[in-house]
């Protein structure tokens, strides 16, 4: 594989600000002008559903459209293109088509196509415009590579995939087990409303998330009863995922603070720290996305727990001496 300086320039540019070692200007630049692009994507495909704006100003709103699709394809073709330069797809043994079909199959990459692909099919094929700004609205989703929050809630269902998909499935479960207890209790007396176990899931799905739209009803007194069971349990079983997440997502950032800690740790073992130090330490703290002031102070107390065993060891020593 040739060494391309072009290329990797480019791939850096490209690569999230937050993921890049060097820092370089560019690439935060090149994020924020695309994070801005996204937004007024999303502002714009809202207006062309407001009447009075989308009279006067359709044709602008569909000027910067195609101007939006067309920085879009090139960064889609840009990022395919540089793709044997990351890390993260290129391990040395496969060709560059290869890591760039690898790269396109990508879920990042397959939004990114998303996201433009219906322009041009629009072109050819006649679409339905609801549907077209549907498609439109996964640009939102790209927003997730240059957010290191959104990164690290996506770390967090990956971990937790196994037990998030067992708490769903209890879900489930109870959810069918509701459908057909209300079905038995109250096919006999609102036969519409409760014609089948299927139909029936409608209730006691809004009734285990406590929504409770009102339009189906238990109205016998042991239906009653038992929709007010099932909405007590509900209150426990949906809180389920919502644990397993935020406990995890804790962790993540415990983990996170903890690898910190042990960088300063290496970086004052020599009882002082240098400007090269500190600047490698800022750009430890942007790519594990920590608050400066808990960073901060992560230091100040290292720095502290460092002089005061330092201290303690030269007392110990003086006093041997004596």
């Amino acid at each position: 594989m040739r060494h391309q300086p072009f290329r990797q320039a480019c791939f850096r540019i490209l690569r999230p600000y937050h993921e890049n070692q060097s820092g370089e200007w560019p690439s935060r630049l090149f994020d924020y002008l695309l994070i801005v692009l996204i937004a007024l994507n999303v502002v714009a495909m809202m207006l062309e559903t407001v009447p009075g704006i989308a009279a006067d100003w359709l044709p602008e709103l569909r000027i910067f459209e195609a101007i939006s699709v067309i920085i879009f394809t090139i960064e889609y073709i840009a990022r395919i293109w540089t793709s044997p330069e990351s890390p993260d797809f290129n391990n040395g043994e496969q060709s560059d088509s290869q890591i760039r079909l690898k790269y396109a199959c990508s879920p990042m990459a397959i939004i990114d196509l998303i996201a433009i692909i219906p322009f041009y099919l629009s072109m050819f094929i006649a679409i339905d415009l609801r549907m077209l700004r549907l498609f439109r609205l996964t640009r939102l989703i790209k927003l997730g590579r240059y957010s290191r929050s959104m990164q690290t809630l996506m770390e967090v269902l990956r971990s937790e995939a196994k037990t998030l998909l067992a708490a769903v499935s209890v879900l489930f479960i109870v959810m069918v087990f509701a459908a057909t207890g209300i079905y038995y209790i109250e096919h006999s007396v609102q036969p519409e409303e409760f014609s089948s176990i299927p139909a029936a899931m409608w209730w006691s799905l809004v009734t285990l998330t406590t929504v409770g739209y009102g339009d189906v009803v238990p109205i016998t007194p042991l239906g009653r009863v038992f929709g007010g069971l099932i909405t007590l349990l509900g209150v426990g079983l949906y809180a389920l995922p919502a644990g397993i997440l935020s406990s995890s997502f804790t962790a993540q950032l415990q983990r996170r603070r903890d690898r910190f800690r042990e960088v300063v740790e290496a970086a004052i073992s020599d009882g002082k720290l240098t400007a090269h130090e500190t600047e490698h330490l800022e750009k430890i703290r942007g790519l594990l996305d920590l608050d400066e002031e808990e960073a901060e102070l992560i230091i100040k107390l290292l720095k502290h727990h460092h002089s005061t065993v330092n201290n303690g060891k030269g007392d110990g020593k003086a006093g041997d001496s004596a």
